[in-house]
């Protein structure tokens, strides 16, 4: 009997020890206002501080990817082609091997950078607390800056078009007949778009046609740009013998032949051709300044051909529309921050990209390493009379 009493007793010891134990832990697991923490409140309380740190991580993380993305606009580079990849066909790797600067091109990994640029944008049009909304102005500008069509890779056949209308067999052969400007391209004027080749008129001319096609087939993606493309022979005639002649382009602009008034329209390109140079000027009507591109940007410019193009902006306006138009508040300005060629050979191209992407509404995103994919592009257009 007295064992068992002993027995007993131990363990109420043991209980009380444990008692009291279990009441100095609670008295440690007390906040700031004094009452006690249970171990459920204490779980919860460790779950939203971590799901607190995450939504400020990802909230981190969207906002460096915007800044990424900011940046990238600001240097007018297109991030679909930041590595100009290989493509699957042979064929288009050795039109292109002769540029240092661009290995070849590759159409999956190309697309899929392509997707990955749209699902960037996509991300950031979420409402997922950033305190972006999906119909922003920011939003709106990163989708214009972005647009991936002027980087859309050819396909394997189209590449096969291009290599077969390059080559020496199709040389005197008429490759393509533009019915309304009666431009014919043989072989031969087609293959100034192979590497290291100078542009001439015909190219020129043919794809500047296409662009302007372009505009009023495709209005819902073109019209909030208004453009007119003079051709490479208009400033020739403009300043050919006493240096100025408005008569001798005067007929180029009738109502009847073009549909509608030069003056109605946003942005007027006009090719400058300085011997073996191309270069742009721009009559911008939206922004009220007379521009000029060059990608060289070597020599100091000179006012002639602004001055000349003042002078018919304003013969112009008179003889089509009966005022004079007042210009002595608009700007000349000879855009210096500028996509630059870093050879001899690709003015042409250059001018071609200017005049496409401002037609599109859009910043010069590109740099000398597009240049390949451009003349290969270029050149597939012109095969299927349709700038893209």
């Amino acid at each position: 009997m007295a064992v068992v009493l002993n027995h007993g007793s131990r363990n109420r010891n043991r209980n009380r020890r444990i008692s009291l134990r279990h009441s100095s832990d609670l008295k440690k697991k007390r906040t700031i206002s004094g009452k006690p923490v249970s171990n459920t409140t204490t779980t919860l309380s460790l779950r939203q501080e971590f799901h607190t740190c995450s939504r400020g991580f990802l909230r981190f993380k969207l906002w460096v990817r915007a800044s990424v993305l900011l940046k990238k606009k600001a240097a007018r580079h297109h991030p679909s082609l930041d590595h100009c990849s290989n493509h699957h066909n042979d064929s288009q790797a050795q039109l292109v091997e002769d540029d240092d600067d661009c290995s070849n091109h590759h159409n999956d990994s190309q697309a899929q950078l392509v997707e990955d640029d749209d699902g960037r944008i996509h991300e950031l049009s979420s409402t997922d607390g950033v305190g972006i909304k999906k119909n922003s102005l920011f939003l709106k500008k990163l989708v214009e800056e972005f647009s991936p069509e002027p980087f859309l890779p050819l396909k394997e056949e189209e590449v096969a078009q291009v290599k077969t209308a390059f080559s020496e067999t199709n040389r005197m052969k008429i490759m393509v007949s533009h019915n309304k400007s009666r431009i014919e391209i043989c072989g031969e004027a087609l293959q100034c778009l192979m590497p290291t080749q100078l542009l001439n008129d015909e190219v020129i001319n043919l794809y500047l046609e296409l662009l302007k096609e372009r505009e009023t087939s495709y209005p819902q993606k073109y019209s909030f740009v208004k453009c007119h493309f003079f051709n490479t022979f208009f400033y020739v005639k403009l300043v050919r013998g006493s240096g100025y002649n408005y008569e001798a382009v005067r007929r180029w602009t009738s109502q009847k032949r073009l549909g509608y008034d030069l003056i109605d329209c946003d942005m007027i390109f006009v090719p400058i051709h300085n011997r073996v140079h191309w270069s742009l000027a721009v009559i911008n009507n939206k922004e009220r300044k007379f521009m000029y591109l060059d990608s060289l940007n070597a020599a100091v410019p000179h006012p002639t051909i602004l001055n000349a193009l003042a002078k018919y902006l304003v013969d112009e306006v008179k003889d089509k529309n009966g005022y004079k138009m007042d210009i002595t508040s608009w700007d000349m300005e000879y855009v210096k921050e500028l996509p630059q060629q870093q050879n001899w050979f690709d003015c042409g191209m250059f001018m071609l990209k200017y005049i496409d992407f401002y037609s599109r509404g859009l910043s010069l995103q590109f740099s000398q390493k597009h240049m390949p994919y451009f003349r290969l592009r270029t050149a597939k257009e012109i095969l299927n009379l349709r700038a893209d």
